[in-house]
Order: C-alpha cells, then structure tokens, then sequence
C-alpha cells in the first residue's frame, strides 16, 4: 500500500476534527437554545386573548345565535341574539341577551322589536322579551313596553302592560296589546289596544 501525501493526510486530518468538533458545536447551541428561551405563562394568554376562554369554561354560551322559522299564517318570523345560553334543565330553551325580532306577513304587514334579554323555548313554542324593548308596527307605530310574548309557531304577539307611543294619528297609551292573524288563510293582521286606551289626537299627522 503507497503512503499518502502530506495533503491527503492534512485532508483526512481536518476530516476526522471536523466529525468531532461539529457535533459538539450544535449539542452547545441547542443547549444555549433551551437556557436562554423565554418561559410562556399560560395565564398571560388568558389576559390578552379577545375571548375570556376561563369564563367561556365557566358558563358556555353560543354568539350570534339565530332563529328563524314560518308561521302556520305564513309570516316570516326572525331572531337574532348576541349570545345565547342553553337551559340546564331544558334542552330546546335558551337564555338570550341583546335580542332582536322581526316579523315580516304575507301581504307586507310588519313588526320589529329590540330588547336586552329574552327566552326562547322551541319546546314550548314560545318567545318572551323584556328589559327596555322599543317595537315599531306598519302602518307607522313606533312604541315602548318592558314585556313582549309570542308564539313561534303562528302570529300571536303580545304586550301583556302598558305601552306607550306613537301612533299615525298621535301618541297613544294602553295597558295592553296584541298583534294577531285575522284568520288562518293569512288575509291580514289585527293590532288591538286594550285596558284604558288614550289617544292624544294629532291633526297635522
């Protein structure tokens, strides 16, 4: 076997260095890697996040929750709540906050009311609102009560005490109202006041 050059034996040399040195070199830098990295609280994330997740863990709750349906008469009837919670001792009810309603009849006829909380109990068929509620009615109501009840399932909505507004002919006060089909084929709706209705009459309107 010939010998090996000066330079084939520096090659060899630096090679077999570099096989021990590199290793080592990279064990040194992911060590410094781990020594030096930051330790993440998970409880900082809990702080900034946009989302409460130790609340959301608490009290589980849906955003933005939707219903929508038709009514036996043919109305389209909508709500749509900010957030909404499951009843634990019913499945079909929820709990819903910052709600609004709309109701839209077949011939035009319609009804929207906003309000801070409500129920809706898909079990019993029933809706219920309550907490400031402002409600406008075609042709031109636009009124204030702190209860409003329906159904889900036909055009029945109630205000079981007082309200109060506008009316087109003036401002009107009553101890109840109701919004109802006049029939069940869907040819109209009745708006009946009710309990001491006072009108104050307003000839320019």
């Amino acid at each position: 076997m010939t010998d090996q050059s000066p330079r084939q034996t520096r090659y060899s040399r630096t090679v077999g260095i570099l096989k021990v040195v590199l290793p080592l070199v990279a064990l040194v830098m992911l060590s410094l890697v781990f020594l030096t990295a930051r330790t993440i609280d998970p409880r900082l994330a809990i702080r900034t996040a946009e989302i409460d997740v130790e609340d959301r863990a608490r009290d589980p709750r849906l955003s933005g929750a939707r219903f929508a349906g038709v009514t036996d008469d043919g109305a389209a009837l909508t709500i749509v709540a900010e957030t909404a919670r499951f009843d634990p001792h019913a499945a079909l009810k929820l709990d819903v906050t910052g709600l609004t309603l709309h109701l839209e009849g077949r011939s035009g006829e319609d009804l929207s009311a906003t309000a801070s909380e409500g129920v809706i109990d898909r079990g019993a068929g029933r809706f219920s609102m309550s907490g400031g509620l402002d409600l406008s009615v075609t042709p031109g109501f636009a009124l204030h009560t702190e209860t409003l009840t329906g159904l889900l399932d036909s055009t029945r909505i109630e205000a079981p005490g007082q309200i109060t507004g506008s009316a087109p002919a003036g401002e009107i006060t009553a101890q109840h109202m109701l919004l109802q089909a006049d029939s069940t084929d869907g040819a109209g709706y009745r708006l009946v006041f009710g309990g001491g209705v006072r009108l104050l009459y307003q000839p320019e309107n």
